[in-house]
């Protein structure tokens, strides 16, 4: 999941761990609120992502973002109001904000870009790299 502005750094980050899972045999779905900006879609993969959250989700993921004022659309149509049902994990690199309140988990570090903390988590936990999650970290940073 991605806040209302996404770019370069929030889609990188979401295209990252959908490879990631794909490869790992999870389902996943990319959502944003907004439409994707029109500089974004030379990422491949950037027309997967919906604007509407599929309500079988087992959780949500939010990258690069980590303060709960970038929802404001999911917040009017109603849909914040299940997210926070479901186990939310934010993995983010703005160390600077108050973070997300109905968080479940947050991995907020210094870094670069949200992708290299996604990079740390991954060699920690041993989850594949595939080249394509690869090529979307590093356009990401």
């Amino acid at each position: 999941m991605q806040a209302d502005n996404p770019d370069g750094d929030s889609l990188g980050s979401a295209l990252a761990l959908e490879a990631i899972f794909t490869e790992m045999g999870k389902r996943t779905t990319l959502v944003c609120a907004v439409d994707i900006a029109a500089h974004l879609k030379y990422l491949e993969g950037w027309s997967r992502v919906q604007k509407d959250i599929p309500h079988d989700a087992d959780a949500i993921i939010i990258v690069d973002t980590s303060t709960e004022t970038l929802f404001e659309l999911y917040e009017k149509n109603g849909q914040l109001a299940w997210i926070k049902t479901k186990p939310i994990v934010v993995i983010d690199h703005h160390t600077e904000t108050s973070g997300i309140s109905y968080a479940t988990e947050s991995i907020i570090e210094e870094a670069v870009a949200t992708s290299e903390i996604i990079h740390r988590i991954a060699i920690e936990l041993d989850w594949p790299l595939p080249l394509d999650a690869c090529e979307m970290m590093a356009v990401s940073i």
